[in-house]
């Protein structure tokens, strides 16, 4: 039930960059019968959930970072999918909305209208409502009765639960739902998370000044460097953050583009912006270059001034790949054309023992 939607263009790129894609799936160990923990986070997940034995178990990337289990029967007539996924970005109204648009553009359910409007959910052991939960009541065209689909966050991670019941109204469906997410079993400790709002539609579209080209200069070298460094520190989970005391604000939904990808501004940004596409955590975020601010520091102080610059992130599960720096902010179809050239200012990996930072001399990286 687990979604990567992508369209025609983004999917050559998608495919070679993001090495936890879907095409990259594989059985993911479990014991018959047997309680599967996830290593990372500490969630349990038991053999039959709300009822419905396990059936399936999917690795979508390397050492667990995004894994899905699925309980099924037959037939899938009744069906609960619990995805457990690193967070590397965004939020989780982005990757609700995503969630979201993959059940409202499924075939199956038939156009399904949404039961009143998104709710906020507080997640087992918190006490902040930082999770979101949605429940659609099937079209009179498909086989299925009614379908939801719940997010909520667990520490680094995103937790995704998805049912689908050709029996059980919408109410029904809701209950149910929440008896699965009973039936998991959590960590103690949880770090504490922001209270969750769906996002909303931006107020007026983002605005594009030409278009954008890879930046030039003679320090360049020195700022993919210092892009790479600071990635590297923002994807350690290992080093202990202190909880963000300022929220990103209220995120909204800019425009969408062709399949589940989407263009997303947090507190309506007009310099940044986050083009998330699938439902499983892969963005891409686009905003001024975070060592702007130290390169206007030493512009400063040697009576200079320094051009502001702006970065493309691609953040996957396991590493953050960060591309040329470009003149202006760029459009997302400019994005897209950035990652089909596959044109790498730096790869850092973000996860694991011996993660490395690969600065690129300036070559197509292939």
């Amino acid at each position: 039930m687990a979604s990567y939607w992508m369209n025609a263009c983004f999917l050559a790129a998608a495919l070679t960059l993001v090495a936890g894609s879907a095409a990259a799936q594989e059985p993911l160990k479990v014991k018959p019968g047997k309680v599967w923990k996830h290593q990372h986070s500490g969630i349990s997940v038991p053999a039959t959930l709300a009822g419905n034995a396990r059936t399936s178990a999917t690795s979508f990337a390397a050492d667990d970072l995004d894994v899905g289990l699925q309980f099924d029967t037959p037939g899938s007539a009744e069906a609960v999918s619990v995805y457990i996924y690193r967070n590397t970005n965004g939020a989780v109204p982005v990757w609700f909305a995503q969630a979201q648009w993959a059940i409202e553009n499924r075939a199956i359910y038939g156009d399904p209208n949404i039961v009143g409007a998104p709710s906020a959910l507080t997640p087992p052991g918190q006490t902040t409502a930082s999770g979101l939960s949605a429940i659609y009541a099937a079209n009179g065209r498909s086989q299925y009765k009614s379908t939801g689909v719940m997010l909520l966050p667990i520490g680094n991670w995103y937790v995704k639960i998805r049912a689908s019941s050709q029996t059980r109204s919408p109410a029904d469906l809701a209950r149910w739902m929440d008896a699965a997410l009973a039936e998991i079993e959590w960590p103690r400790n949880i770090a504490p998370a922001e209270a969750a709002s769906p996002a909303v539609p931006c107020a007026k579209p983002l605005q594009f000044q030409g278009k954008a080209a890879d930046a030039s200069g003679s320090d360049l070298t020195a700022e993919a460097l210092g892009v790479a460094l600071m990635s590297a520190a923002a994807g350690d989970d290992s080093i202990k953050k202190e909880p963000a005391t300022t929220s990103m604000g209220q995120w909204c939904r800019d425009r969408q583009l062709d399949g589940n990808i989407a263009v997303y501004r947090p507190g309506g940004s007009e310099t940044s912006y986050l083009l998330a596409y699938g439902d499983n955590g892969n963005g891409i975020w686009v905003g001024p270059s975070p060592m702007k601010v130290a390169m206007d520091e030493i512009a400063s102080k040697n009576g200079t001034k320094a051009s502001l610059r702006y970065n493309v992130t691609l953040h996957t599960a396991t590493q953050d790949i960060n591309f040329l720096l470009q003149d202006r902010l760029p459009s997302p179809e400019r994005v897209i054309e950035i990652l089909n050239a596959n044109n790498r200012a730096s790869t850092v990996g973000t996860w694991g023992k011996n993660r490395q930072v690969q600065i690129n001399s300036g070559e197509k990286l292939k």
